[in-house]
């Protein structure tokens, strides 16, 4: 192996794989660094987006079985097998895995790999195993860690985050999720469908508080159909004795529960501490590395940043958008370089319903002083909602206003709450990253009765009742 590379990787994860693959595919000299050769492909593949997804299939299955037993299919009560569960969760792991183990990089992908724990050395320089690496360009994708609780008693129950989770030995009767954001709510579902008793602690009056409020309600509506019990406004303040957790609410009173299992989905920490990258010239400040707009850090910009390490957006499909960035800044004079920007971003809860939202929120639009109009719509009365049992579903969606044209405004952001809302929004994620306005949309033709046909009814009944007095009038005139 040789000490001088085009560039040096430092993680495996999405941000790491998606740049170093790039960078050899261009003909460069790639070197990645992994602390851990059981963690190639980083927290999505291991304890994350796969074995999550994985999981969510099967509890769905269970939720189905029972569904369909009120058809008259027969009896579907019971619980999950949860080492069978883990035999498929797991099997679909180890087939991706095929694609990026650490030998497949090495020999089908020509990566060098080098397996240990990388501290830097100097501007350009690192090293790894008593060995010393240098490159033009260092990309940090480290990744990030789960928050963790810190009460007294937490020795007496099991706590999981997501890292260890998907190796829980038996299906827990009672189980404590902390926190009501996407992951919490995620495997709540999940277990509370498998057969556990799920109980939601949030500190705040709803759950899911990054989206908007009638979002967090459909939700937690459809939650409480699966059993789950919500603890909102609520504090964890121990744990008092085995198996059991005391909770006070906002006006004191405190309630003891039961919770042979706890899983804490309390949000993610980033941290550059351990890479000594002081020693690239890099002040940290709050633990963490100043980051400019092309992911560039501010002290030192041959060192890049991606993926959670870059701290502006921890999802792995994050981790393409900042891998895109970099790979076109590498070749892009600086006048002309990207920057980095979350302004058609998108992401996707996956509870049942699901929750896709993309694009500018209300209050981002609010404080652009763009002028635009909000379109709510219920499934309340569509056909395909009504067929197939989600009526519950909303579309919201923010429209640029188009004076001249009232129907073509553009596409600004929106959410889905639907079952397969994740696919349903990927025409409105592209209306809006392409700068298309409602008219694409509204002027659609769509084979009935398919679930994305809800988008153009949206708009339909939106604009029919701005048809104004005169517009009526003009039209019977050009009737003929």
């Amino acid at each position: 192996m040789k000490s001088k590379y085009d560039i040096i990787v430092i993680g495996s994860g999405s941000g790491g794989l998606g740049v170093a693959l790039g960078m050899k595919t261009f003909g460069f000299d790639v070197l990645m660094v992994e602390k851990d050769g059981n963690n190639i492909g980083g927290e999505c593949l291991n304890s994350g987006c796969v074995p999550s997804k994985a999981l969510i299939h099967v509890a769905e299955l269970f939720a189905k079985g029972r569904e369909a037993a009120s058809y008259g299919l027969g009896d579907a009560s019971g619980k999950a097998d949860l080492q069978k569960v883990w035999e498929y969760v797991h099997g679909r792991q180890d087939m991706i895995r095929d694609h990026e183990s650490l030998e497949y990089l090495r020999e089908k992908e020509g990566l060098d790999i080098e397996i240990g724990y990388a501290k830097f050395s100097g501007r350009k320089e690192i090293e790894v195993n008593g060995k010393k690496f240098s490159a033009k360009k260092i990309l940090v994708a480290t990744g990030s860690r789960p928050r963790m609780i810190n009460v007294d008693g937490m020795e007496k129950v099991n706590i999981y985050t997501n890292e260890n989770l998907f190796h829980m030995k038996e299906l827990p009767e009672n189980m404590l999720i902390i926190g009501g954001g996407p992951i919490g709510m995620e495997m709540g579902q999940s277990f509370a469908r498998l057969g556990s008793k799920v109980r939601v602690l949030e500190k705040h009056n709803r759950i899911m508080s990054k989206e908007l409020p009638e979002v967090s309600t459909i939700v937690q509506e459809r939650l409480e159909k699966d059993g789950i019990d919500f603890f909102l406004e609520h504090q964890l303040i121990n744990f008092p004795e085995a198996n059991m957790a005391l909770l006070r609410d906002k006006s004191g009173n405190e309630k003891t529960i039961q919770c042979d299992a706890v899983l804490v989905g309390i949000g993610r920490t980033v941290s550059h501490e351990g890479l000594d990258i002081e020693k690239a010239g890099i002040k940290l400040k709050d633990k963490k590395v100043e980051i400019d707009d092309k992911l560039r850090a501010k002290d030192n910009k041959n060192i890049v940043f991606a993926g959670d390490a870059a701290g502006n957006v921890l999802f792995s499909h994050g981790a393409e958008l900042h891998t895109t960035v970099l790979l076109t800044n590498f070749f892009t004079p600086s006048p002309f370089k990207q920057k980095f920007n979350l302004d058609h971003f998108s992401w996707c809860t996956f509870t049942d319903p699901e929750v896709c939202t993309f694009g500018l929120s209300e209050d981002e639009i609010k404080d652009r002083g763009i002028s635009y109009e909000r379109i709510d719509h219920s499934f309340e009365s569509d056909d395909r909602a009504i067929t197939s049992d989600y009526r519950y579903g909303k579309l919201i969606l923010f429209l640029k206003k188009n004076w001249l044209n009232p129907r073509n405004g553009k596409i600004l952001g929106g959410t889905v709450v639907a079952p397969s809302a994740g696919e349903m929004a990927q025409e409105l994620i592209m209306a809006n990253q392409q700068g298309l306005g409602a008219g694409a949309i509204f002027n659609k033709t769509y084979p009935y009765p398919v679930q994305t046909r809800v988008h153009k009814m949206a708009l339909v009944e939106k604009f029919s009742s701005g048809i104004s007095p005169t517009i009526k009038k003009l039209m019977k005139f050009l009737y003929h």
